[in-house]
């Protein structure tokens, strides 16, 4: 009998110690692993505060003027009347007129910020910026047209000449009345980018 009651302890304890003791053991050091998990995200976190913190200071250092000429460079908004504008401008600028205007509806994830603009949905292309192509004619003498291009190149708005191709007016018809043999029709395509 003596032997009966420290067996039966003995017993209570080890059954204590598998089914109350070890799994909060193991409950507790699950824990302690997360809030090493915890701390490390949170410290993380302040760094991340701390870089967002440089970059916004950072950003607010640079003059607003320079912040206008970006924002024309790459603006958030295809804006695409405001480029037909620029273009038609750079080419008066040569005495050279823009006909035939020409643009593909612009392919575009979000809805329009601008009630000018032409732009389709299509969820396939999941790139950053969006492409605005443009296609014109004009007609001006060579030099004429090479400073267009020159100052299309120089000009803020990012643009990319994809394909010019001319047409020189016909010799035989050089002793017809008003035709300059000087003057070309030029065929121009341009891509303008923005931010999505």
């Amino acid at each position: 009998m003596k032997l009966i009651i420290p067996i039966v302890l003995i017993l209570i304890s080890i059954a204590t110690f598998i089914f109350g003791v070890n799994p909060l053991y193991k409950d507790v050091a699950v824990l302690k692993t997360d809030i090493a998990v915890y701390n490390k995200a949170l410290s993380s976190s302040t760094e991340l505060q701390k870089t967002e913190d440089n970059l916004i200071t950072a950003y607010n250092e640079i003059k607003q003027s320079d912040k206008d000429r970006l924002n024309n460079f790459l603006p958030n908004s295809v804006n695409n009347i405001q480029f037909i504008l620029e273009i038609e401008r750079i080419a008066s600028l040569h005495n050279m007129p823009i006909k035939d205007i020409k643009f593909e509806s612009v392919k575009k994830d979000a809805t329009p910020t601008n009630t000018n603009t032409i732009v389709s949905e299509d969820t396939t292309v999941r790139l950053p910026y969006g492409v605005f192509p443009i296609e014109f004619s004009t007609e001006g003498s060579y030099d004429s047209f090479v400073l267009f291009l020159k100052d299309l190149e120089y000009n803020l708005r990012l643009a990319d000449v994809k394909s010019v191709s001319f047409t020189v007016p016909d010799p035989n018809i050089k002793a017809a009345v008003g035709v300059d043999p000087n003057v070309y029709q030029y065929s121009v395509k341009v891509e303008t980018y923005w931010l999505k």
